[in-house]
């Protein structure tokens, strides 16, 4: 019969299961996030490539070779990798969640007694910011679950030498992981230090075994030092330095992540986590080196020593102080996965475009990686929507816009549906936008004449460029070069608003960058403001739809002349099919 201590351990473990696989496929209708596309990204990259170069080298090896075996057998189609590979990975994520639970009880239980390792279990099992990590492609949960073993093994170091081993082969699987296991270090050497045992030996057979593992974890990373060691740079820069924790140092990113705990633990936790250092002193040959980690695994343990301490023998004061201490962190991620396991906002605007967008709609999104179809819509994505952006807004069928966007942009336009988040974690509030026809500029395209263009170059093919077919071309006689030009001289002055250059059936002719010059007399000429009025080329992928790369004058230029001069080299000639030119009629 299972005993009253397993029964607790295993309802401990199952609802750490239930907390991370609730809402595991959250977001995956969507383009990935990068901070996860990285990761699977770069496996198919080795799978692609036959070798076990992990490529990016901010991080460690180990965790591309656990994601490894799942893209290499889940079937992928096309890269990058789809929706699947990311939920497997996600699932992997959270599995090492919760052996991790499983860890901390065991941690617990040799540190103090099994109560406080259920507890601790059950505090890792609760808390918002473990759940929330586990349902994302990152490294943190697995580096958790490294780094409590990790503080298992520390345990272990004493008068024998396998200690020592053991526990450098720890840190060394660890560091394997993510750079920050280093953090292990001090911890390894103080308890190496305080217990009796082969120190000096002890100390080089560990960093022998953590080195070795290390290199046989993420060989890669040793054959690359150098750019290892750049990555780690680059990321300590982006996580740290850009967070106001400059100059760099160990104190100070200790007391980084203890700013963590609130967010992790609660504020009961937390408080208990203080009680707790009175009797982790007076076991100070174990505590002392866990107290200099400032991992989240050893605040699990010592609020369950704090709650155990503050009780004493009294069961039914133990069992109020570990209800309080969890309840809080397990609200917060009960709240937590109400936003993330609802239709997201993002997924309302998504089936709200995907219902009213015809077929070849041009949407305006100021929504990151919304989802939409390239094969069957076309999307511009601007980083906000303010004043400037009123012109491309006026040219799209569609807009999504967020809170932060200005109201005064989206004046006019016909409201389709609002999505209301339903916390913070299920997204911002999101709006959907159809631009009426009685909200368009008013303008007329005009006649071009062959008469009216002159170019750098190859003046001879001019013609071709106005002649009303998609087959013929002007073209640069060289590749793209900054200078080249193409201009339009009218016979009289007009409003224009609009330039479209007609790259349809060799998109890699199009200009790779182009400005834009205007002259009232067409003699002295002035550099006009522009934006694009469609995506990239490369993001034009609506079947039987004309490529074209359309410049917005913002605002309309009155000119008889305009040149279009190119600013950056290119690999290809440039060519333009057929050259559109609209006027504005009236403000």
């Amino acid at each position: 019969m299972i005993s009253a201590r397993r029964a607790a351990l295993l309802a401990i473990l199952l609802l750490a299961a239930a907390l991370r696989a609730v809402g595991l496929g959250w977001g995956l209708r969507h383009p990935p996030h990068p901070d996860e596309g990285v990761f699977l990204d770069n496996v198919a990259l080795m799978l692609r490539a036959g070798d076990l170069d992990h490529r990016y080298y901010q991080y460690p090896g180990l965790f591309f070779y656990l994601l490894y075996p799942l893209v290499w057998l889940l079937p992928l189609g096309d890269d990058p990798p789809g929706p699947a590979a990311y939920l497997a990975a996600r699932a992997l994520v959270a599995a090492f969640g919760v052996a991790a639970c499983a860890l901390a009880y065991r941690l617990g239980r040799e540190v103090a007694s099994v109560r406080v390792g259920l507890l601790a279990a059950l505090l890792l099992a609760v808390s918002p910011v473990a759940v929330e990590t586990a349902h994302m492609v990152r490294p943190d949960v697995v580096l958790q679950a490294f780094t409590l073993a990790a503080l298992l093994a520390l345990l272990r170091v004493g008068p024998r030498l396998e200690g020592d081993l053991l526990s450098g082969a720890a840190l060394g699987l660890a560091g394997a992981v993510k750079f920050t296991a280093v953090f292990l270090v001090p911890s390894y050497l103080c308890r190496r230090t305080i217990v009796p045992g082969p120190r000096l030996r002890g100390a080089l057979a560990a960093g022998a075994a953590a080195l070795g593992v290390f290199v046989l974890a993420s060989p890669y990373a040793a054959l690359h030092v150098g750019d290892f060691v750049a990555g780690a740079r680059a990321q300590v820069g982006y996580h740290y330095q850009e967070r106001g924790l400059a100059p760099i140092s160990y104190g100070r990113m200790v007391v980084f992540y203890l700013k963590v705990w609130p967010d992790a633990l609660g504020v009961p936790a937390v408080l208990l986590c203080l009680a707790g250092l009175l009797p982790a002193l007076r076991n100070w040959r174990v505590w002392v080196p866990f107290l200099l980690l400032p991992a989240l695994g050893v605040a699990f343990v010592l609020a369950a020593l704090g709650a155990e301490w503050l009780a004493g023998r009294r069961r039914w004061a133990f069992g109020l102080l570990a209800g309080l201490a969890a309840a809080v962190p397990l609200l917060g991620s009960l709240t937590y996965l109400r936003g993330g396991a609802s239709p997201s906002t993002r997924d309302r605007a998504l089936d709200a475009v995907e219902a009213s967008a015809p077929w070849g709609s041009l949407v305006i999104s100021s929504v990151e990686r919304l989802g939409l179809d390239p094969s069957r819509l076309e999307v511009l994505e601007l980083d906000g929507l303010g004043s400037g952006q009123r012109a491309q807004i006026l040219e799209a069928d569609f807009v999504v816009s967020a809170d932060r966007d200005a109201p005064t942009v989206l004046a006019g336009l016909e409201k389709v549906m609002e999505a209301e988040p339903v916390n913070p974690w299920n997204g911002p509030r999101l709006t959907v936008w159809r631009v009426p026809p009685s909200a368009r500029p008013a303008r007329r395209a005009l006649r071009l004449e062959p008469g009216w263009l002159s170019a750098s170059e190859n003046a001879a093919e001019l013609p071709q460029a106005v002649d009303g077919r998609d087959d013929t071309w002007w073209r640069t006689e060289g590749v793209q070069r900054p200078g080249d030009w193409l201009q339009l001289t009218l016979p009289v002055p007009a409003r224009i608003d609009r330039i479209e250059l007609d790259v349809d059936g060799i998109g890699r002719l199009g200009a790779r960058e182009l400005k834009l010059l205007a002259s009232a007399d067409g003699v002295g000429f002035t550099e006009a403001a522009t934006r694009p009025g469609r995506p990239r080329l490369d993001d034009q992928r609506v079947e039987g739809k004309t490529h074209s790369q359309v410049l917005l004058l913002t605002p309309p230029v009155a000119a008889r002349a305009v040149r279009l001069v190119l600013t950056r080299p290119g690999a290809h000639r440039w060519g333009v099919a057929e050259m559109r030119v609209d006027e504005r009629t009236r403000p």
